[in-house]
C-alpha cells in the first residue's frame, strides 16, 4: 500500500508527518502529537504549513485542540547547524506564543564528529556537549528562540539513557509552560 498525504503527494519512507493528523501513544492517549516534515532544508512550503498549523491551533477556545508545545528537532551536524527557514522560523513571532522545547536528536552521532582520539569517553562528550553549546549560541540568540535543550543520545540502544533523558524532557517541557493550569494537567 502506498499511503500519500492530503494533497496526494507520496509519503517519504523514513515515515509520515502529516502535521493535520494527530496521533497518541496507548500508555496516555491524553497526551496528542503532531508530526511535520522539516522544512531546515528549503522548504518554505512546509515552513508555511507549520506556521498556518500553529496559527490555527491558536485560535481555538477548546483545550483538547490547543497547541501547547512544539518540540523542535535537530539533528547537530558539525558543518552545518542552523538552516535560514529555521532561523526564520524563530526570528518570527508565532501565533499563540507556544513554547519550544529544542531537541539534539543524534547527540551520540554528534560526539563522532567531533571525536578526539586523545580523549576518553567522557571527555569526548564533554567536548561534544561544549561544541553544540558554541553551534546553537546563534539560534538562541533569535528573537523568538526555544525556552530550553534537550540532547537526545543512543534512544535506538537498550543500552541508552533513555529514563533520565526523558524524566529532562518532561521536567524542561513543564517547566516551559507559562500557564499553571496547563501546567497542573502535563504533570
Amino acid at each position: 500500500m502506498t499511503e500519500r498525504d492530503c494533497k496526494g503527494q507520496l509519503l517519504s519512507q523514513r515515515g509520515i508527518h502529516v502535521i493535520n493528523r494527530p496521533f497518541s501513544f496507548a500508555s496516555n492517549p491524553k497526551f496528542i502529537f503532531h508530526d511535520s516534515p522539516g522544512f531546515g532544508a528549503g522548504d518554505e512550503e512546509q515552513l508555511k504549513t507549520v506556521q498556518e498549523f500553529i496559527k490555527e491551533c491558536a485560535n481555538v477556545t477548546d483545550i483538547n485542540k490547543q497547541l501547547h508545545m512544539i518540540w523542535f528537532c535537530f539533528t547537530p551536524d558539525i558543518s552545518r547547524f542552523l538552516f535560514d527557514l529555521e532561523k526564520d522560523f524563530f526570528n518570527q513571532e508565532r501565533a499563540g506564543n507556544v513554547p519550544i522545547i529544542a531537541l539534539f536528536t543524534k547527540f551520540d552521532d554528534f560526539i563522532n564528529q567531533v571525536f578526539d582520539l586523545d580523549l576518553d569517553d567522557d571527555e569526548n562528550h564533554t567536548a561534544a556537549e561544549t561544541k553544540l553549546v558554541e553551534l546553537q549560541a546563534p539560534l538562541f540568540r533569535c528573537k523568538f528562540p526555544p525556552k530550553a535543550g534537550v540532547y537526545l543520545e543512543d534512544m535506538h540502544s537498550n543500552d541508552g539513557a533513555h529514563q533520565e533523558q526523558v524524566k529532562e524532557l518532561i521536567e524542561k517541557t513543564a517547566g516551559s509552560l507559562d500557564n499553571l493550569a496547563l501546567k497542573l494537567l502535563f504533570v
